[in-house]
């Protein structure tokens, strides 16, 4: 899939469609950006052990791209005089997009728990989960 070890037992990524620049930032392990990224999702890949499922790489995946939006964002947002407008509201950017993003971002790091927790991949009916939530 999207994932296999290099001889140092490091995950490697094998594709990525980027833009160049964000692909230059963010693939490059020189960058802080690169470095913070790569420990991020090597980190999330060693958690759930050797022998990720196609789920689990599907997951990092777009775990990784989340990130890297989420990231530019907030770079964007950082480079500004403030988050907020001096008529009260949050800088556009802040808005609905990035709102989806960090949700969707979450949702993505609690189906890859889920996995994790349940084996090979196997994601919890609504009833087990309901059952779990007695317990």
């Amino acid at each position: 899939m999207g994932f296999e070890r290099d001889e140092k037992g490091q995950w490697l990524r094998k594709h990525g469609a980027w833009s160049v620049h964000v692909r230059e930032r963010y693939s490059d392990e020189r960058t802080t950006e690169g470095k913070r990224l790569k420990a991020v999702i090597q980190g999330l890949a060693d958690d759930h052990g050797p022998d990720l499922t196609t789920a689990q790489c599907l997951l990092l995946d777009r775990i990784r791209e989340k990130l890297i939006v989420l990231e530019c964002i907030g770079r964007y947002v950082d480079k500004q005089k403030d988050a907020v407008t001096k008529t009260g509201e949050l800088l556009p950017c802040l808005g609905k997009g990035y709102t989806v993003y960090a949700e969707s971002l979450r949702r993505d790091l609690e189906a890859l728990a889920l996995t994790a927790r349940n084996g090979r991949g196997k994601v919890p009916t609504l009833k087990q989960v309901i059952a779990g939530a007695k317990e």
